[in-house]
C-alpha cells in the first residue's frame, strides 16, 4: 500500500522542527536559504506533495463539490456529470461522486460522506424512493449550497434546474393526436418524481383541450419495474383501439416497443410511440424513436454554474426554478401529422 511522505518525515530526517520545514517549503524568507534548499532537495527526493486538501481546509473551503444522481447507467445523468465536471474543473474545483442507483438509504449516506469531506456544495437529482428529506435539510442547516436538477424537492427553498417537463409533455401528446391518433396511453415513472408528475399532467392536459376523455386505465405507473409493462400494454391493446403511446423516457419507449412488436403490433402503422429525453437509444432503433429533446448538456452547464456562483457569494441561495424548453425530435415511430 502506498504512503505518502509528510512534513513531519522531512522533519524528522532533517532534526528541524515541522514548522521549520513547512515554511521552508514554501519558501518563506524567514528561512535560511540553506536550510530552505536541504529541506526541498530532500523533499524532492523523497516524492512529497502539499496537502492541498489540508491547506484549503485551513482556508474554510474543501474545493470539492458533492455529485448526487439516481443511476448513471442512464445517459441522461452520466451527460449532465460530464457538463458539471468541465464547468467546476474550470474553477479548480473536483467532484464527488454518488450513484444511489435509486436507493433512498444510499443518497441519505451520499450526503453523510459530503458532510464529512466538508464539500462545498452539493449538486443533486433525488430517486424514486425519496419521499422524506431530512439529509437535504441537514446540508441547507449547515449553510452547505445545495442546487437540485432534473428530480427536484420542489418545498426545500434552494436553485433548481428543471426542463419544462408539462409543456413538452403536453406537445409531445398534442403531436399524437394531430398526426390521427384517438386512444392514447401513457406509461410514466414513479409517483414521487416530479418529473414524471409533470409529464402526466401534460399528456392529460393535451387530451382534454384536444376533446379527448382521460382513461385512467390507459395510465401506467411502471415504478422503474419494466416487466410491469408487459402486462400492461397486454391488456390494454385487447380491451382498447390503441394507436398511440407516450414514455416517460426512451429506455421505457425502447422496451414499449419491443412489447408491442412481439404482440403483433406494428409502429408506426398501428401504434405511434413517443419518448422522452433523445437517448442515444432512440437513434440507434428501428425505426429511430420520436422523442422530446435533450437537455442534459444544458442542464449540467446551469445546474454548475449556479452552485458555483452562490459558493463564491456572487449571489444568494434562493428558491428559484430555472426551466428548459426543450423541443420535439420527430423520427420513424410516428406518423406524421395529418
Amino acid at each position: 500500500m502506498g504512503k505518502y511522505v509528510t512534513v513531519t518525515e522531512i522533519a524528522k530526517q532533517l532534526g528541524l522542527s515541522h514548522s521549520t520545514v513547512s515554511r521552508a517549503l514554501s519558501n518563506n524568507p524567514r528561512i535560511s536559504k540553506a536550510t530552505r534548499e536541504k529541506v526541498q532537495e530532500l523533499a524532492k527526493e523523497l516524492g512529497y506533495h502539499p496537502n492541498s486538501m489540508a491547506h484549503q481546509l485551513s482556508h474554510g473551503k474543501s474545493l470539492i463539490i458533492g455529485v448526487i444522481v439516481p443511476d448513471l447507467s442512464v445517459s441522461f445523468f452520466s451527460k449532465i456529470v460530464e457538463c458539471i465536471q468541465v464547468i467546476v474543473q474550470k474553477e479548480d474545483y473536483c467532484i464527488l461522486l454518488f450513484n444511489t442507483m435509486e436507493s433512498l438509504e444510499k443518497e441519505q449516506q451520499a450526503i453523510e460522506t459530503c458532510l464529512k469531506h466538508r464539500v462545498d456544495g452539493v449538486l443533486a437529482a433525488i430517486t424514486m424512493q425519496t419521499k422524506t428529506f431530512e439529509h437535504y435539510e441537514r446540508l441547507i442547516r449547515y449553510e452547505v449550497p445545495l442546487v437540485f436538477f432534473d428530480r427536484v424537492a420542489n418545498f426545500l427553498s434552494v436553485p433548481k434546474v428543471v426542463a419544462n417537463d408539462h409543456k413538452s409533455a403536453y406537445s409531445a401528446t398534442k403531436y399524437l393526436i394531430d398526426s390521427g391518433c384517438q386512444c392514447i396511453a401513457h406509461i410514466t415513472g414513479s409517483i414521487n418524481l416530479n418529473n414524471s408528475n409533470n409529464r402526466l399532467y401534460g399528456y392529460m392536459n393535451a387530451l382534454e383541450d384536444h376533446g379527448i376523455e382521460i382513461n385512467e386505465s390507459l395510465i401506467h405507473y411502471y415504478e422503474f419495474k419494466p416487466l410491469s409493462i408487459d402486462g400492461f400494454l397486454k391488456k390494454i391493446i385487447k380491451k382498447y383501439p390503441l394507436d398511440g403511446l407516450f414514455v416517460f423516457n426512451d429506455y421505457v419507449a425502447n422496451y414499449s416497443i419491443n412489447v408491442l412488436t412481439k404482440l403483433g403490433k406494428k409502429i408506426p402503422d398501428d401504434i405511434s410511440v413517443f419518448g422522452f429525453s433523445d437517448e442515444p437509444i432512440a437513434t440507434y432503433m428501428t425505426p429511430q424513436l420520436s422523442s422530446v429533446g435533450e437537455v442534459a448538456s444544458k442542464m449540467g452547464r446551469l445546474a454548475a454554474q449556479k452552485l458555483i456562483s452562490i459558493i463564491k457569494q456572487e449571489e444568494a441561495m434562493v428558491n428559484e426554478k430555472i426551466v428548459i424548453d426543450p423541443g420535439l425530435v420527430i423520427r420513424g415511430t410516428t406518423r406524421l401529422k395529418q
